[in-house]
């Protein structure tokens, strides 16, 4: 079964050509490919007197990377997808625990699982691609399934395991605590222990607790040459300082609301039905909603912050596709099986569907952009585009200057490179070219074209116009039908 879901997995990272995560490049193999070989661009939060990220995940293609530099492998399209492979062969271990996870929650149909699995539109998106959230979902569901296992056995061993693994989590993505917050003390308090046996639970609990705080410490601190905690810093930026507004403001109920349905499509009314078979089977049977309360409370925590993104709705996935695969299984043990037909039937069309259409038409550019300019082996590229929207060094892998409008966190939005651009596009790349030698390439975005801005490049010629999304908003207006231009220098 690995072999296969892998290859389903490779197949998934390789055809589709979206890009519609920045940090699926900037906190993952552009990283690793600065500390390998020695040039990059590292952005702001890797820079910053209080780093927000550490290590763990990029060291994965770092070590990639190490191995291919070492055997001369460095090819550009090896440095380019290696990473996403293996990726796909992690995630691949995700599908095996999946199946065990859910099968231990009493889950019994195992074609459900992989035929929710392999049609959730935004697990196909996501689990192929080097998202930290993705490796964040993983990692949990090893987690859980240990944990699932001590609960179920009492066998110390996946105790271990499990706490193991969420130390690892937490270091690589400070939000992974969230649902062990709740996990871990509703264990204390409804264990059936006597006081004893909770005082060892709270011991262990509490010997967890210190070893991720120094583990986490020591790691920031070797890897960024200071002492420092990014799980404080993250913290800090965003909730206490409240940060993270400056990438987008949602209300309270977003993630149940639009997050929750969006992420699932047809497969939501399964999900509800899941839902009221679990709480009906809870009442009646006094069997704990522990699935339920992690869910609940993660939800809740997330929403405490200003900012929301679909994404971080992925390390629910298994307690998600548990609901649908249980709201599949309610609906034949009450022999409603016509519904339950017209519920997959719509739940895959709708899916599967806009998985294509969001391959299709949005963020479709930034990887033929880059191939591009390594084809005509750009020696100097400026991109006059939003920032992060392509991948860099660790696509073009060569070691030649490459910029775009800067876009750190700040109180002043007019202040940001990417808001100036927007604002007068003539007037900023005229300073931008007036700074330095003209570049071998421009990129820009078809909408900042205007007749002040083609004066300015008519020592270029446009050599491709790539279709790139459908729709995208700015500061000031929104955009359709957009195509990154690519210009070259007069030979």
């Amino acid at each position: 079964m690995y072999i296969l879901f892998f290859a389903l997995r490779v197949l998934l990272a390789i055809i589709p050509q979206a890009l519609p995560y920045a940090d699926e490049m900037w906190q993952g193999p552009e990283i690793a490919h600065n500390d390998v070989f020695g040039y990059g661009w590292l952005t702001w939060e890797w820079t910053r007197d209080q780093p927000l990220r550490g290590p763990i995940y990029h060291s994965l293609f770092s070590l990639l990377y190490w191995i291919l530099n070492k055997l001369n492998l460095d090819h550009p399209q090896i440095i380019a997808y290696g990473p996403r492979i293996l990726q796909c062969a992690i995630s691949a271990i995700y599908d095996i625990y999946l199946i065990k996870l859910l099968t231990l929650e009493g889950i019994r149909n195992k074609l459900y699982i992989i035929l929710v699995n392999y049609t959730l539109w935004f697990s196909l998106n996501c689990f192929s691609k080097t998202l930290i959230n993705t490796f964040e979902t993983i990692l949990f569901t090893l987690a859980l399934y240990h944990w699932v296992q001590y609960l179920q056995t009492n066998r110390n061993k996946n105790n271990l395991l499990c706490r193991l693994l969420v130390i690892v989590n937490v270091m690589a993505r400070q939000s992974s605590i969230i649902p062990w917050i709740f996990i871990w003390p509703y264990h204390l308090l409804t264990a059936k222990t006597n006081l004893k046996g909770r005082f060892q639970i709270l011991v262990i609990n509490g010997i967890t607790l210190i070893l991720l705080i120094i583990l986490s410490i020591s790691v920031d601190s070797l890897y960024h040459g200071k002492l420092t905690s990014t799980f404080y810093n993250f913290l800090e930026f965003n909730l206490l300082s409240g940060m993270s507004s400056f990438y987008g403001v949602h209300d309270r109920l977003w993630f149940i609301t639009q997050g929750l349905p969006y992420v699932q499509l047809g497969w939501v009314i399964s999900f509800i039905i899941g839902i009221y078979s679990y709480i009906k089977k809870g009442i009646f049977s006094a069997q704990p909603l522990r699935l339920m309360y992690y869910m609940i409370f993660t939800i809740l925590m997330l929403s405490l912050s200003a900012h929301k993104e679909d994404r971080f709705l992925l390390p629910l996935f298994p307690i998600i596709i548990y609901f649908i695969c249980l709201g599949l299984e309610y609906l034949d043990k009450i022999k409603w099986k016509k519904i339950k037909k017209i519920i997959i039937l719509l739940a895959v069309i709708s899916n599967i569907s806009f998985f294509i259409l969001m391959n299709t038409y949005q963020d479709v550019g930034a990887l033929k952009t880059m191939s591009i300019l390594r084809q005509r082996n750009a020696t100097e590229v400026q991109f006059f585009t939003q920032c992060h929207r392509t991948p860099f060094y660790s696509f073009i892998h060569k070691n030649i200057s490459m910029t775009f409008p800067d876009c750190s966190p700040t109180n002043d939005v007019t202040s940001l490179e990417t808001y100036q651009l927007h604002q007068d596009s003539a007037k900023y790349i005229q300073q931008k070219l007036q700074q330095s030698k003209l570049p071998s390439h421009i990129v820009i975005y078809n909408y900042l074209m205007n007749d002040n801005v083609k004066k300015l490049l008519d020592q270029y010629d446009q050599i491709e116009s790539i279709y790139h999304q459908y729709y995208t908003d700015t500061y000031f207006e929104d955009q359709k039908n957009i195509y990154i231009n690519i210009y070259e220098l007069h030979q």
